[in-house]
């Protein structure tokens, strides 16, 4: 016969079912929770090989599985491969970020409009062929920087160019310097390539 070992549910147990689906934000109800309960929410993590990143001046806090010696890991949180087009915009919107972040020390969070999207990314290309295939993708594109967390949707208009986006600071965590100065140099091979 089974013995009845229900402890009951943990006080923060809201907290870990919304970062096991993806991250939280300040603006998010359950942030004051997870900060009051930051050290127990980590130690939770930790025993299954998970990291708890949070970042309280930007305002944000996410998951990041620890890796083994073999760099494997426990395959709790998939990891997606970016085509050339979405690395092409993490670039762009974490350059952006970083500008921004240097030149406006008064505004917290930068944003943007469809129309300045597609201006930044026809000054990027040289090569008006890369430029037009790009543009014509532009909204799926938009719609991936979404599902990925990196932009969120601030002002819907059924004017295009009007469509405003926040860049969300996410992005410096999970695009690094490190990871950006790779990203940069897998650009350059695959345009030599070309």
């Amino acid at each position: 016969m089974m013995e009845n070992t229900d402890v009951g549910m943990l006080p923060y147990a809201p907290v870990i079912v919304k970062l096991l689906q993806g991250a939280v934000y300040y603006e998010d109800k359950l942030w004051n929770e997870l900060i009051l309960n930051q050290t127990p929410i980590d130690r939770f993590f930790r025993q299954i090989g998970v990291e708890l990143i949070v970042e309280e001046k930007d305002g944000y806090a996410f998951l990041r599985q620890k890796e083994d010696e073999e760099g494997k890991t426990i395959g709790l949180i998939r990891r997606m491969p970016l085509t050339y087009e979405q690395t092409l915009l993490c670039v762009l919107l974490r350059e952006w970020l970083d500008e921004f972040e240097i030149t406006d020390t008064e505004t917290r969070n930068l944003y943007i409009t469809h129309k300045q999207f597609r201006e930044r990314i026809e000054m990027f290309f040289k090569e008006k062929s890369n430029q037009a295939k790009l543009l014509r993708n532009l909204d799926t594109l938009i719609k991936d920087m979404l599902n990925l967390d990196f932009l969120k949707k601030i002002e819907d208009t059924p004017y295009p160019d009007e469509r405003k986006y926040e860049v969300r600071r996410i992005i410096k965590s999970k695009i690094t310097a490190d990871k950006l100065f790779e990203f940069k140099q897998k650009l350059t091979d695959y345009e030599s390539q070309l």
